[in-house]
């Protein structure tokens, strides 16, 4: 698959979508109950693994979904869960919910974020040009640069996770470098503790995810209501703490061939 193609793919046959509205926030739990409810379900502790799939966390979080543009369906979803001075917890999920040594030292230098909830339903639209195997591959690179997108619009010091090994290694292929953290740890599963530095993140996905990158957020600098709602939705988050007006006068200075240290200056 050519630049071109994936180009094509990633931004006319599917669009990446920040859900605000009632309806893609329906659509986030539905592909959460497709994929992961089964996952969840057989831990006695979680009772009712709905409850777990869709939660207070979700309030301090950024969701993304992946739509696929012909049939309107949503067929994927990432979660990017925040936390500066003012946010209600102060704690990240794989903080609370699994024991990761040393985790402490490393989550002081606010705002962070943890990346989760990772999905991509079990029901593709199928694509004639590849298999399968194939097509989840390039959705998951769509929700990666879901991930990305709000990486220049917030300015994280930190980004975590806590992943399965065989979805480190689809992000290590798309240039996604997590550096491990700590041992793995049972985490509804065994899971392995990530961290990388927002910069650093940015820089070494640039070749794969730039340009598609860039397109969104020139998209998002022509109807930037969005953004401005999911703020004016959360009182812990102000439209100003968001680099949506630096970015946009980038792309109008420069066109979406700006490059990545000027938006990282943003």
């Amino acid at each position: 698959m050519t630049d071109e193609r994936i180009f094509h793919f990633l931004t006319k046959e599917y669009s990446i979508v920040l859900a605000t509205t009632t309806e893609e926030i329906e659509a986030v739990k539905d592909i959460r109950n497709d994929v992961l409810l089964h996952k969840y379900a057989k831990y006695p502790d979680l009772k009712e693994a709905k409850w777990y799939l869709y939660n207070q966390d979700d309030k301090q979080s950024f969701n993304y979904l992946l739509r696929h543009n012909e049939s309107g369906q949503y067929v994927g979803t990432v979660r990017l869960f925040f936390i500066n001075q003012h946010t209600p917890s102060q704690v990240m999920p794989m903080q609370r919910d699994s024991n990761i040594e040393n985790l402490e030292s490393l989550v002081q230098d606010l705002p962070i974020c943890e990346i989760s909830r990772f999905a991509l339903s079990t029901n593709l639209v199928p694509y004639e040009d590849f298999s399968e195997l194939k097509l989840r591959t390039y959705l998951s690179l769509g929700l990666m640069i879901a991930t990305r997108i709000n990486l220049f619009l917030y300015q994280y010091s930190t980004v975590f996770s806590i992943m399965e090994i065989s979805l480190h290694r689809i992000l290590k292929r798309q240039g996604t470098n997590f550096q491990q953290i700590g041992e793995a740890v049972n985490y509804y599963g065994t899971r392995i503790p990530f961290a990388i530095n927002r910069k650093k993140l940015l820089r070494e996905t640039e070749k794969n995810m730039g340009r598609i990158t860039r397109f969104y957020l020139n998209e998002l600098c022509q109807n930037p209501n969005k953004i401005s709602n999911f703020t004016e939705n959360n009182s812990y988050l102000k439209y100003s703490d968001t680099q949506v007006d630096k970015i946009c006068h980038l792309l109008d200075e420069y066109g979406e061939d700006v490059s990545l240290e000027k938006l990282l200056e943003a």
